[in-house]
């Protein structure tokens, strides 16, 4: 997923050692805006847009 919206310059990592759970953290502080929020937990380690 990091390389996907990497190369679709949705998202970018700021050149840390884990992207993936960078990414992970980004998507969690999103999801606190509640109603407002881009995306939804689906399942465990599952996230789908709201």
């Amino acid at each position: 997923m990091v390389e996907a919206m990497a190369k679709a310059k949705l998202w970018a990592s700021p050149g840390g050692k884990t992207p993936d759970a960078t990414l992970y953290a980004a998507i969690l502080r999103d999801m606190r805006k509640g109603k407002d929020a881009r995306f939804k937990k689906a399942a465990p380690g599952r996230f789908t847009n709201a």
